[in-house]
């Protein structure tokens, strides 16, 4: 069980101390991807490397830029491929073996989200280091110690004995000339899960003065400024050139090292990331295909921050500048599931306090802020 393979954070937290895990080293640049020999080299003792891909195009990048540079520096790689399969339980254990098999002392996750999440899994339970390698610029998770909600929640239920905890890259390696060549839709999810923090630092404040809720200034102030980079540079970011990617991966890196600093990801998920998990259960319920996910939360975001009485008018404006969509015609999915979504995000994470309360909004309220905001 996870809490057996890794003892040391377990008897830190019973000792009442923060645990802080933050990148060592980050490379990030047009040709960052040559640089991925040393950097391995550096955290592997004994060069066994795992290389973890996702679809056809993460898999060509890991064969021709990745693996290739790796065998020809004396390391022994073994990879693999996720392909169409989720970032679930199920793929989780898939890869677990394999790493396992080749005793692996280090994992790299080449891709998106998805691959990403399974290979910081994996990472965190068999408490090996991993390497971020990013080829879009979709959400923080390239950076930071968190995992999808839905995903922790299937490894805890199966796997641990408590609440499953991931972890930090020991490394990222972010090549701004492939993340460039990505759909450009994920450098605008990117930008949209970043607009975010404005929500998410306002919930937490909300938390920590209402619940008692742990708080740090520092952590916060961390997420506002990734916020407020996408905001200031939102004209430039919108070009899509390779310095548009560099923009958007030094903001995605600062907010994943503020959820480090918090231990948690809430300078970086607030009521907008409930929305946005709470859409993906109804798309599963009612067979409609969900948006990418940063486009939900910037969706959320306009949402929330209205009923925080905030500027949320400054994050639709920034989110059209970008090409966003800014209601639910643009984004894809019908209103009436933006309505019950409204209505069921505060029973995602009971746990996490925000402006959604303990008892939520009633389908009137959320049909009244969806039209005020004008995303109906």
């Amino acid at each position: 069980m996870i809490a057996d393979l890794n003892p040391g954070v377990s008897l830190l937290i019973d000792k009442g101390l923060e645990l802080m895990e933050i990148p060592r080293k980050i490379v990030f640049g047009p040709m960052a991807i040559k640089e991925v020999n040393e950097v391995c080299s550096e955290f592997s003792p004994d060069g066994k490397v795992f290389v973890l891909s996702g679809g056809k195009h993460t898999t060509a990048i890991a064969d021709d830029k990745v693996i290739p540079v790796l065998e020809e520096g004396g390391l022994n790689v073994k990879s693999a491929s996720l392909g169409s399969q989720l970032a679930s339980l199920h793929s989780v254990l898939n890869i677990l073996k394999k790493v396992k098999k080749h005793k692996s002392s280090l994992l790299l996750a080449v891709g998106g989200g998805k691959v990403i999440d399974v290979g910081k899994a994996v990472s965190s339970i068999l408490g090996i280091p991993y390497i971020s390698i990013p080829t879009s610029a979709a959400n923080d998770g390239i950076a930071s110690p968190e995992i999808s909600y839905l995903l922790k929640i299937e490894i805890t239920k199966e796997l641990a004995p408590q609440k499953f905890k991931a972890r930090a890259p020991i490394a990222i390696i972010a090549d701004t000339k492939i993340i460039s060549r990505a759909p450009r839709v994920t450098l605008i999810a990117g930008c949209g899960d970043l607009l975010a923090k404005f929500v998410a630092v306002k919930d937490w404040e909300l938390a920590y003065k209402l619940r008692g809720e742990p708080y740090s200034e520092y952590a916060a102030s961390l997420a506002l400024l990734s916020a407020q980079l996408i905001v200031k540079r939102a004209k430039y970011i919108k070009e899509g050139l390779e310095e548009s990617a560099r923009i958007v991966v030094k903001a995605l890196i600062g907010s994943g090292v503020a959820m480090s600093i918090a231990g948690s990801s809430r300078p970086a998920s607030g009521s907008e990331h409930l929305f946005s998990h709470a859409l993906d259960v109804l798309s599963k319920k009612y067979g409609f295909k969900a948006a990418p996910h940063g486009l939900q939360v910037g969706l959320g975001a306009i949402m929330m921050m209205w009923l925080h009485g905030g500027d949320w008018e400054r994050i639709r404006n920034t989110l059209k500048l970008l090409g966003a969509p800014t209601n639910a015609y643009e984004l894809g999915i019908e209103p009436k599931y933006i309505i019950e979504a409204l209505t069921i995000a505060h029973k995602i994470r009971p746990d996490r306090y925000t402006i959604l309360g303990s008892a939520g909004l009633t389908a009137e309220a959320a049909e009244r802020l969806a039209k005020e905001t004008e995303v109906i």
